[in-house]
C-alpha cells in the first residue's frame, strides 16, 4: 500500500454496504479503515490520519456521532442516510458538522464522485499523484512532507508541519485555536492556552513561509476564533489533471 494513499474512515453497520464501499475505494487505491462501533470510530478519528469520514446513519440515534466527530476533526464528513430518513435528522447532521449526505440506495459511481468532490474541496489528490499543492511561491508536497518557498526547501518542525498540513487540508475553512492544537499536539486544552500555543506556532510558520510575515498572504487570522489557509490562486491545470479519472 502506498504510504501516501488517501485514508477513508468507514463507519457502517450494514456489512454488505460496507463491503461494497470498501471494494470500490480499494479499486481507487484508497486505504479504508472500518470501525465497528462508535467508540472505535472516535478513537480512530483521534489518531489524525484520516482524510475523509464516511458515516452510515442507520437510525436517528446515530446522528449525534456527527457532533462528536466534528469535535475531534475537521476532515470532510460524508453521511449515508437510509432512504426516508426524516428531514429533521438530516438537517441536524448537517448542522452538527456533516459536509454532505447521500440517500441509500445510491450508485457507487455517485458515491465515489462525492468522495472526490470532498477531497477536491480540501486539496486532496488521487492516489499515485505526487500530491503537490502550489500557491504562488509556496509548494507543499503532501506525500513527502516537504515545503518549499520560491524553489528553496524550508525546514519546519514536526508541529509546524502538522499545523500547516491541517490548515491546507481545510483551505478556505477557519479552524479554531483548540482544533489546531488538538491536531498538532494530540491533547485538549482550555481556550486561553490553545490560543497562546497556536499563536507561537503560527508566528514561526509565517516567518518561514510568508513573503511578508507582518502582512500574511497564506495564513490569515480569523479574529476571536483561529486561523485559515487562504488559497486565492493555485495551479488549476495540475489540480484538474490530478482529479480527472484516467
Amino acid at each position: 500500500m502506498n504510504e501516501a494513499a488517501i485514508t477513508i474512515l468507514l463507519v457502517e453497520s450494514d456489512r454488505e454496504m460496507a463491503r461494497r464501499i470498501e471494494e470500490v475505494l480499494a479499486t481507487e487505491g484508497m486505504r479504508v479503515i472500518a470501525a465497528t462501533s462508535r467508540e472505535e470510530a472516535l478513537t480512530l478519528t483521534d489518531d489524525g490520519e484520516v482524510d475523509v469520514v464516511v458515516l452510515g446513519l442507520n437510525g436517528s440515534e446515530d446522528v449525534d456521532l456527527c457532533w462528536w466527530m466534528r469535535e475531534r476533526t475537521t476532515v470532510p464528513l460524508l453521511v449515508l442516510a437510509e432512504n426516508g430518513t426524516a428531514e429533521a435528522v438530516l438537517a441536524r447532521g448537517l448542522e452538527w458538522g456533516a459536509d454532505a449526505y447521500l440517500a441509500k440506495p445510491f450508485s457507487l459511481r455517485i458515491f465515489l464522485a462525492q468522495v472526490y468532490a470532498l477531497l477536491r474541496r480540501i486539496g486532496g489528490f488521487r492516489p499515485g499523484h505526487p500530491g503537490q499543492l502550489q500557491v504562488e511561491g509556496l509548494a507543499i508536497n503532501v506525500a513527502q512532507h516537504e515545503v518549499m518557498v520560491d524553489g528553496k526547501p524550508v525546514h519546519l518542525t514536526p508541529t509546524e508541519y502538522r499545523i500547516l498540513s491541517c490548515l491546507v487540508r481545510n483551505s478556505g475553512r477557519a479552524l479554531s485555536h483548540r482544533s489546531l492544537v488538538k491536531q498538532a499536539h494530540g491533547f485538549n486544552c482550555d481556550l486561553d492556552e490553545a490560543r497562546e500555543i497556536a499563536k507561537v506556532h503560527i508566528h514561526n510558520l509565517r516567518q518561514k513561509i510568508e513573503p511578508q510575515p507582518h502582512n500574511p498572504r497564506f495564513i490569515r487570522s480569523v479574529r476571536g476564533f483561529g486561523y485559515m489557509f487562504e488559497r486565492r490562486r493555485y495551479d488549476r491545470e495540475e489540480l484538474d489533471r490530478a482529479l480527472t479519472k484516467p
